[in-house]
């Protein structure tokens, strides 16, 4: 992941990675938003963090990391309404978190939004984890007391008096409390408060202990010390010269109680050296110059020509370098859709008609106005879906039953094709909880604990991480092979499906040209179109569009939506575009 804040917030980007890579054993960093900007991004998430959603740096470089398709890519925002608020909802695959309360204030170090975002976090990634939260201190004394060697906040201020009467200040810390002096370095130098440098432990034993040894009694230590790190501390503390002014905080207790409790400390820290600095730290007087440089425009790398972005984002999707062959692959690509006459068209649902993260809600509206105006023209349309029952019911509670009559639904990844107008949804019954499939599965250790559904058509197996998902279709794949059994492993956004009946969401397309007498080729429309998704094999084919994933295949399963335009918002850009006579359906899509 990386974490992206500016000025203030860059201080919750630091707390937020230090979470990210104790919850997730993943790397994470901290970031400014100039390097989301300044060109090609590693394979990695994104986090935005703006307390008021107006900061303009912050806002190019989520527009910046949209277009590049960067998943997952997501804001936290103190606040209802602002212009993040508004390209989130231009590229809608995208996360905006928004936290607000009508008494939250802030000042210009932004105190109480360093604090409630880090809070936020820290809940935040102990639910993912199944962690409880009621050891978070309701107080900040209590935070205090619980965490650090204070009993209360009201003794940190007077502790760090001393050192804020010398010229310099060295923060050391250890990992835990990275974020804190982050924080403080930020606090020093947007106030001016005074000099403050920071290090490690360790790096301020590589060289930076050379300060001290010039200007020992100039300068104050302040060591955030977690139990961690406790001995090293207490080593490192005890070599420094005599006329050195200390004070060290300890800390002890769950890392990121730790984490919250020094920007705490930090806090009180600042108000001393603002004290004795003549300097309130929440006023510190902007100067002119300095507001014509927080209004300067940022940049953005490269062309923002929209047809070139879109080749970019096309050959991006597909992990192809934008040279002379896939660009004409490319437009050939194009041209081949653009010149189709359809006989009928076939879609997945989660993914693609609905979103994954509102798939127990109704039908998008947007998304049923599309589909009434295909049918009222003549358009036959399959439904292709992993789900059971439930898609028939939400699919004929959204259309007018004239609809229903034009539309079959492969349920169970087509295990069982229905027309829609067959309100007798087809309920397939349990697996015998001793199939020796199901059996090995439930035992696997992988899977131990998950809630897995299985029928004599599918085993379907919950994933709540993505970054789970390919581990789990391994090893559902060394199962079946063990068993030597030849069903098929396929992925959706949310599941793991073992299919029992060799089904595909292809047996879709054969069906409805039986149906109704259909002449092809057929426009497919999925959202996992590269292996192991449950689209790969319906995209398999010249006519088959992903609305996200794509294959890698030179001339099939291409995404042609625009750059940044991903999941149901790219469903809607090809709906619109696809109109439909009785001599078929035409879809026209242009490069810009």
């Amino acid at each position: 992941m990386m974490m992206v804040g500016s000025g203030g917030s860059f201080s919750t980007a630091t707390f937020a990675s230090r979470l990210h890579e104790r919850a997730s054993g993943n790397l994470a960093r901290a970031v400014t938003p100039l390097e989301i900007l300044s060109g090609a991004l590693p394979k990695a998430g994104i986090a935005c963090f703006s307390a008021s959603g107006r900061n303009r740096d912050i806002v190019a470089a989520f527009r910046a990391a949209a277009r590049q398709e960067v998943h997952p890519l997501s804001a936290l925002v103190l606040s209802d309404k602002s212009p993040l608020h508004e390209v989130a909802r231009e590229f809608r695959y995208t996360h905006l978190v928004a936290l607000s309360h009508p008494t939250f204030e802030d000042g210009f170090l932004a105190v109480a939004t360093l604090l409630a975002s880090s809070l936020a976090l820290t809940r935040a990634y102990r639910s993912v984890l199944g962690q409880r939260d009621t050891d978070i201190p309701k107080t900040l004394d209590a935070l205090i007391e619980t965490s650090t060697s204070f009993s209360s906040v009201a003794e940190i201020s007077p502790a760090f008096d001393a050192i804020a009467k010398r010229a310099f200040v060295s923060v050391l810390f250890t990992q835990a409390l990275s974020a804190a002096a982050i924080d403080l370095e930020s606090r020093f130098v947007e106030a001016a408060l005074g000099p403050l440098h920071i290090a490690d432990l360790r790096n301020f034993g590589h060289g930076r202990h050379v300060w001290l040894a010039k200007k020992a009694t100039e300068t104050g230590v302040l060591a955030l010390i977690g139990d961690e790190q406790g001995t090293l501390g207490a080593k490192t503390l005890d070599l420094l010269p005599k006329s050195t002014e200390i004070m060290a905080v300890r800390f002890t207790g769950s890392a990121d109680l730790q984490a919250l409790a020094g920007l705490v400390v930090g806090f009180f820290v600042a108000e001393s050296a603002g004290r004795h600095a003549g300097v309130d730290p929440g006023r510190p007087g902007v100067p002119s110059f300095g507001r014509a440089l927080y209004r300067l425009a940022p940049q953005s790398h490269g062309n923002t020509d929209q047809t070139t972005l879109n080749r970019a984002a096309a050959l991006r999707r597909k992990g192809q370098p934008e040279n002379g062959t896939w660009i004409e692959h490319y437009l050939q690509a194009l041209k081949r859709i653009n010149s189709a006459r359809f006989g009928g068209l076939v879609m997945d649902y989660d993914g693609t008609l609905c979103d994954t993260r509102d798939r127990f809600d109704p039908l998008p509206q947007p998304i049923v106005s599309e589909l009434k105006r295909l049918c009222s023209s003549g358009a036959h349309l399959g439904i292709a879906t992993g789900r059971g029952p439930s898609a028939g019911v939400e699919l004929r509670k959204a259309l007018p039953e004239a609809c229903h009559a034009n539309i079959l639904v492969g349920y169970y990844n087509c295990a069982e094709i229905h027309p829609l107008a067959d309100d007798t949804d087809p309920l397939i019954e349990n697996l015998d909880r001793k199939h020796p499939i199901f059996k090995a599965i439930v035992e696997d250790p992988f899977f131990s604990g998950i809630e897995i559904r299985a029928n004599a058509a599918q085993i379907s197996i919950p994933v709540n991480l993505e970054s789970s998902i390919n581990e789990g279709i391994m090893r559902a794949i060394l199962v079946l092979h063990r068993l030597s059994v030849p069903a098929s492993v396929v992925a959706s956004s949310h599941s793991i499906d073992v299919l029992l009946r060799g089904q595909s969401k292809r047996d879709l397309i054969a069906s409805l040209a039986k149906k109704f007498e259909l002449q092809g080729p057929f426009l497919r429309l999925g959202d996992r179109g590269r292996w192991p998704g449950n689209d790969a094999e319906l995209l398999d084919d010249p006519f088959g569009l992903s609305v996200d994933e794509v294959s890698q295949h030179a001339e099939h399963g291409w995404g042609l939506a625009p750059a940044g335009v991903k999941g149901v918002q790219a469903t809607l850009f090809y709906l619109r575009r696809l109109t439909w006579t009785r001599r078929g359906g035409r879809l026209k899509l242009t490069p810009g």
